[in-house]
């Protein structure tokens, strides 16, 4: 039985309106409800030990900066949501914006709407970054416990069996 809800990430690089597109056929060839969910990176703050890095001024930029992407990735959103339904004929059943480190807030995610598929695109990294660290795909790959199906330009890869932990 194919899963019947559907969380497919959404950003706004080259690949992401292949990984939508593909996400809303799935969903539509089986009736699974389709979620899009975008995560605005935000890093904790730390502490710096120059004077003029804890500054008001220096606060108020990074508090501008993080509401700009907060804004940006609304604006994001409502426009997958939109080419969902204008423009490849689907049905969204619900759009979620979270924030934090965009793996786990994908995973948690996932767990929280009993997500059946998460659907992915694979980011293009240098060989070395490759060798030495996992990409945002492989962490979700490998954080969850359900089915992730990675995207790229090249073709897919799929987990189609979850891995108990």
């Amino acid at each position: 039985m194919f899963p019947t809800k559907i969380l497919v990430v959404a950003d706004c690089s080259e690949g992401a309106s292949l990984t939508l597109q593909a996400a809303t056929e799935l969903a539509g060839g089986t009736g699974s409800e389709l979620h899009i969910v975008h995560v605005v990176p935000v890093v904790p703050e730390q502490s710096r030990p120059y004077s003029w890095a804890n500054s008001s001024w220096a606060k108020e930029k990074g508090e501008a900066q993080l509401e700009w992407r907060r804004l940006r990735g609304l604006e994001l959103l409502d426009a997958q949501a939109r080419h969902v339904e204008e423009e490849l004929w689907g049905t969204v059943t619900a759009t979620h914006f979270r924030e934090g480190r965009p793996e786990k807030e994908v995973v948690r995610l996932g767990e929280e709407i009993d997500a059946g598929l998460i659907v992915t695109k694979s980011q293009r990294r240098p060989w070395f970054e490759r060798i030495f660290g996992a990409g945002f795909s492989e962490e979700i790959f490998w954080r969850t416990n359900r089915p992730v199906l990675i995207l790229s330009e090249r073709g897919w890869r799929s987990s189609a069996v979850p891995r108990n932990s």
